[in-house]
C-alpha cells in the first residue's frame, strides 16, 4: 500500500512538472514573448498579452541553440543562451510591442523574458 501511494505521487507530480512549460502561468509569468522582427537597435515582439506590460520594461533576451554533437544518451543537445537585453516601448496592439536593444545581437524568434533581477 505505501509502495503504490509513492508511485502515485511520483506520477502526479511528474505530470504536473512536465506540463508547466505547456502550461499559462508559465507563458503569462515566465516566457513573456518573442523576437518577431529586427531592425538595427529596434525590434518588435510578440507577447501573449500587452495590458500588463509598461513603457520602459526591461526584458532578457535568450536564443535556443542546438549541439549535434552531443552523444551522451538522455541529452537532448538543446540549450538556452542569454543574447541581450530589450527595453519596452510602446505597445502596438493586444499582442505586439515595440522594444529598443538596450544590448547584444537579437535575430527573429528569440525568446524573450521578464528580468527579474535574478
Amino acid at each position: 500500500m505505501n509502495k503504490l501511494i509513492k508511485l502515485l505521487s511520483i506520477a502526479i507530480l511528474s505530470v504536473g512538472l512536465l506540463g508547466g512549460c505547456a502550461s499559462q502561468i508559465y507563458h503569462d509569468y515566465i516566457m513573456s514573448g518573442q523576437v518577431v522582427t529586427v531592425d538595427d537597435k529596434q525590434v518588435v515582439v510578440c507577447v501573449s498579452d500587452t495590458d500588463g506590460l509598461k513603457e520602459h520594461q526591461v526584458f532578457n533576451v535568450y536564443r535556443t541553440v542546438f549541439d549535434a554533437t552531443v552523444i551522451s544518451e538522455g541529452e537532448d543537445g538543446y540549450s538556452r543562451e542569454f543574447v541581450g537585453k530589450i527595453r519596452l516601448g510602446k505597445t502596438k496592439d493586444e499582442h505586439f510591442a515595440e522594444a529598443t536593444v538596450l544590448d547584444g545581437e537579437l535575430a527573429r524568434y528569440d525568446m524573450v523574458e521578464f528580468d527579474r533581477g535574478f
